[in-house]
């Protein structure tokens, strides 16, 4: 059975609103229109990486459960958290 999320669509980072650099296991990145810096390590560096492709919040949320051993609930709860963090200060394409 497919989430909502899933409905949606897929996700990747947008080239020109960010940039940003992976730098000994931490992600440290440039909002370019606010000027803000984020800092994402642990689960947000690994769904920072795989936005760089095309990714579903589902695809997302079992990255998180094959690479933390969380519950696969916990895994899409936390990866649709983020996704809309990101989706909030417009750093991500969506792709129907």
């Amino acid at each position: 059975m497919n989430s909502p999320e899933a409905a949606r669509g897929r996700y990747r980072l947008r080239d020109a609103a960010v940039s940003w650099r992976d730098v000994d296991g931490e992600v440290i990145a440039l909002d370019v229109e606010s000027g803000e810096y984020l800092s994402l390590n642990g689960s947000g560096r690994v769904l920072w990486l795989a936005l760089v492709e095309l990714v579903s919040i589902d695809e997302l949320g079992e990255l998180l459960v094959e690479t933390f051993g969380i519950s696969e609930a916990l895994g899409r709860a936390d990866a649709s958290t983020f996704v809309a963090d990101l989706e909030r200060r417009a750093l991500l394409d969506e792709v129907a």
